[in-house]
């Protein structure tokens, strides 16, 4: 048996399957053909419906989104098992109880995965992401299940629900209070539409978003008045954006960046040639502005405060900074995909590119799209 290869019972076939720590699990990609995979989906879906008695290619959004959510926090429980088992080996103690344990993990990840597959390959928008190297059937569901094309008429509100938009912030509480005092004058009482219209647009809100948003907060906790400001505050406290979505786009970022010297990667180039790009700016001394403002923000001690006292940026920062350009422009291609799939045509185009002498001209199409 070579080394690494552990053998479980599949709850699905009831046959003992081996699998390599690294070569499954982590890669959440089914490296196959679109006719073999089609092929499995179905047999999967077949076998799955015999088995617990209902067709898993009919899971709603909520049941995906609940599925995805329990892989990623089984998966996180199968390292910490693995890594227990492999620290008591180290010591020469026994751990078949751990291994016992991990076994059952290792299946229902297994499980998981495969029912996710079925979510996503059974629809188009799961297909065409699958088709892109490094996107894999628990992240291809994650984002279906997440992203409502007909709330998203442009790829921007995309990027703000899945927290990709540097210039929406996480107020909290504390900085939520502290606007309110000094637009209002204090934090009790009520607003007018002036001042809430101001509110909205010093937290980089749109006003009627947020209104609705205040309006939903007062209905379900029957707080009189829902312009009152403490209504504003507790609203304005919340996470402005989805935190599993943005966990999925994080992971999508880190599987793009694995696969960026295989042939077939799209992504992982964009992210290679971004951070060079962003690594020349860094090292021309273009972001010691932004330097400078991260530089009280850290402790002296840090790998950080090394390059910020520097007047550049670390190179962490320039990591993430070029991550999330390439998801980004992923997510941009999703959307395309997505809202042709919906409406029969393709998204309007960026204003940017219509607007006449922007500079702006290039429009990146999607890759394997349309599909064959």
């Amino acid at each position: 048996m070579r080394k690494g290869r552990r053998f479980m019972v599949d709850t699905f076939t009831g046959m003992a399957s081996g699998l390599g720590d690294e070569e499954e699990f982590e890669s959440d990609v089914l490296d196959l053909s679109k006719e073999f995979r089609m092929e499995l989906i179905q047999r999967m879906t077949k076998d799955i419906k015999s088995l617990i008695g209902s067709d898993p290619a009919l899971m709603t959004k909520d049941e995906i989104r609940f599925l995805v959510s329990s892989y990623y926090g089984v998966q996180d429980l199968r390292k910490l098992l693995g890594n227990r088992i492999n620290a008591l080996g180290k010591q020469g103690e026994a751990a078949s109880m751990f291994s016992f344990v991990l076994n059952g993990v290792q299946v229902t990840e297994k499980n998981i995965q495969r029912l996710l597959a079925v979510a996503s390959g059974g629809r188009q928008i799961g297909q065409w992401a699958e088709s892109i190297r490094g996107i894999g059937p628990v992240i291809s569901a994650g984002l279906l299940a997440h992203i409502d094309i007909e709330k998203a008429p442009t790829v921007g509100h995309i990027w703000r629900f899945a927290g990709l938009d540097p210039t929406l912030d996480w107020l909290g509480k504390e900085k939520s209070a502290k606007l309110l005092r000094e637009l209002t004058g204090g934090v009790s009482g009520s607003v007018t539409d002036e001042q809430f219209a101001q509110i909205a647009t010093e937290a980089n809100r749109k006003a009627d978003t947020l209104m609705e948003q205040v309006q939903r907060f007062a209905d379900s906790t029957g707080k009189g008045d829902y312009l009152s400001k403490d209504n504003i505050i507790k609203t304005l406290s919340k996470r402005p954006y989805n935190a599993d979505l943005k966990l999925i786009c994080w992971k999508a970022g880190e599987s793009f960046v694995k696969v960026c010297n295989h042939e077939a990667d799209v992504y992982g180039h964009v992210y290679a040639s971004r951070k060079m790009w962003e690594t020349q700016n860094n090292e021309s001394g273009k972001y010691a502005e932004q330097a400078a403002a991260k530089l009280e923000r850290v402790g002296r001690s840090t790998d950080a405060y090394k390059s910020y006292v520097l007047g550049k940026l670390p190179p962490a920062h320039l990591h993430a900074r070029a991550k999330r350009y390439a998801v980004k422009l992923f997510l941009s291609h999703w959307h395309h995909v997505a809202y042709e799939l919906e409406y029969g045509t393709p998204p309007p185009k960026p204003y940017i590119l219509d607007r006449p002498n922007s500079g702006h001209t290039d429009f990146i199409a999607p890759p394997n799209w349309p599909m064959e």
